[in-house]
């Protein structure tokens, strides 16, 4: 019976780091280090001292994930029980599997789970959360379409190439980061 449940969640698993990696980690790495030039003034106007980059020259990446961090706040601002729906969901994801596999390991211990039960309890939960997350990342994904509006509208970035990979990079950070923290350890 554990090893059926095993396979079962090895499946979404597998599907998890797949959809990290093709939206997420893959478009990172591509554009990630693309050197951008910004407008401090307009992005100060845009979105406010809070997420202001350091410099006005910088990886695409950095100022991603400054757009991602001011397209947060604002959506909290905007529908705060979405955003506070999705924080749950995250912090789901991060406690869910640790606890479920130190139960388990408490339940090897004294003897009542074999290992492939500790096994099988530990994915289905990462499977478990992994789907939650990924479930619920549309939100996410609709706050950076609305804030990078305001990013071209302003015309922050004097070079479109430069807006595009910011705006290609904030998505692959939310692809990226709505993934349980397991698998920061695993897939890089």
């Amino acid at each position: 019976m554990f090893r059926l449940l095993i396979i079962l969640a090895v499946i979404p698993i597998v599907i998890a780091f797949v959809v990290r990696w093709w939206f997420g980690l893959r478009v990172i790495s591509s554009i990630g280090r693309h050197q951008c030039r910004c407008d401090l003034e307009k992005w100060d106007r845009a979105f406010g001292s809070e997420h202001i980059p350091v410099s006005k020259s910088a990886d695409a990446v950095i100022f991603a994930d400054l757009l991602r961090k001011s397209a947060l706040a604002d959506w909290r601002t905007r529908d705060s029980k979405a955003a506070i729906s999705r924080e749950g969901a995250r912090r789901f994801g991060m406690a869910v599997p640790p606890l479920a596999a130190m139960g388990a390991i408490l339940g090897l211990i004294v003897g009542r789970i074999p290992f492939t039960g500790v096994l099988a309890i530990f994915l289905i939960a990462l499977a478990f959360a992994a789907v939650i997350a990924y479930l619920g990342i549309a939100p996410e994904l609709k706050a950076i379409i609305t804030t990078s509006r305001r990013l071209r509208d302003n015309h922050i970035f004097p070079r479109s190439e430069d807006e595009e990979a910011v705006i290609r990079a904030a998505n692959a950070l939310v692809w990226k980061e709505a993934a349980p923290p397991v698998f920061n350890l695993i897939q890089r």
